[in-house]
């Protein structure tokens, strides 16, 4: 009887100090400050040895490289800069920081990632390695990895921004149309409904924001890995869905030299694989066009592949804001449950 006793004081000592750790825990998030930076600003802590080497324009290149689909340069993020003597308190709060440094007691590189360390949002990124060789060897390897933690962390954030302010009219036509909800800037107020398309646009003469929602049936022997299978798709439901002013006018990929100006991945985003194409745009005998970037995943139970894509129209802007507004706006598509 008294060793039952002990095991229940025991338990119940033992949940009380799991409930306090769990309090603090909360309360330590609770009291974090709001991170600092705008979109897409990057503070880079580098030692000044890897700086004034090779490497100094390597990390340059990665991370002020031209941001894919975009009809000119426009760079991955607005970089600042400091040496690690200089990093003070203030910039701990930073939104995105990335840590380079020599290590010689490491055996080999490493890369790491931490979320919301002093501030909320935050990424961190630390990339060492024992020595210069070692450094630029693993940020040439990983640097797509480096840049997605990054962007992949801001376009989360606006996700969730649209999700409690978005176009109403939009998310109910999808939901009745496709069965999935989806929430795009509230500004996106001209729409257009077709059987299994829809398209909501800002309807602006500049920085005008569009996204296209279409289906096609699932065919399993398709090869999803051929990035002209997708723009056949794409250019088959655009001919018919948005046409221009002409009969010889419709919206359509944009090619060059027999290859249409685009690129594709498989990625895994939200725990769901989808096919990420980015590329250009354009009226066919029209003049004008502009990048795009569309996700697509199978609805298995539906026997349907379900495509959403943002695209912007803006000639005399910057399109990279612009076009990660609506990239944010794709990840918030979500099924709708029976």
């Amino acid at each position: 009887m008294r060793k039952v006793r002990i095991i229940r004081l025991l338990s119940f000592f033992l949940l009380a100090l799991f409930a306090l750790s769990a309090c603090r825990e909360e309360k330590k998030k609770a009291e974090l400050p709001a991170s600092k930076g705008v979109p897409y600003e990057l503070l880079l802590v580098v030692d000044r040895a890897a700086w004034e080497s090779p490497l100094g324009d390597s990390l340059q290149a990665v991370l002020k490289g031209s941001v894919p689909g975009l009809p000119q340069h426009e760079p991955l993020f607005k970089m600042l800069r400091v040496f690690p003597e200089n990093y003070v308190q203030m910039y701990t709060t930073m939104r995105n920081t990335m840590f380079v440094e020599i290590d010689s007691t490491l055996q080999k590189p490493r890369l790491a990632v931490a979320y919301n360390v002093k501030a909320r949002p935050q990424v961190y990124v630390e990339l060492k390695a024992p020595d210069l060789n070692g450094l630029e060897h693993i940020l040439m390897k990983r640097r797509q990895e480096i840049v997605d933690y990054f962007v992949e962390s801001e376009l989360n954030l606006e996700a969730e921004r649209l999700k409690q302010r978005y176009h109403r009219d939009t998310e109910q036509a999808a939901r009745k149309t496709f069965g999935y909800r989806i929430c795009v800037p509230d500004e996106m107020r001209s729409m257009k409904q077709r059987e299994q398309f829809l398209w909501a646009s800002t309807d602006l003469n500049e920085k005008d924001l569009n996204l296209v929602m279409y289906t096609f049936p699932y065919e399993p022997k398709a090869d999803f890995s051929e990035v002209n299978y997708w723009i056949a798709k794409r250019d088959s439901a655009l001919k018919k869905n948005i046409p221009g002013s002409r009969p010889d006018q419709w919206m359509t990929t944009t090619w060059e030299e027999d290859r249409p100006i685009v690129s594709m991945r498989e990625r895994v985003i939200g725990n769901r694989q989808v096919w990420e194409v980015r590329g250009l745009w354009e009226l066919r005998h029209g003049g004008i066009g502009g990048p795009f970037v569309s996700l697509a995943r199978i609805d298995t139970p539906e026997n349907k592949v379900i495509v959403c894509e943002g695209f912007v129209y803006s000639p005399r802007t910057d399109k990279r804001n612009l076009m990660r507004r609506m990239e944010a706006a794709l990840r918030t598509l979500e099924k709708i449950k029976k």
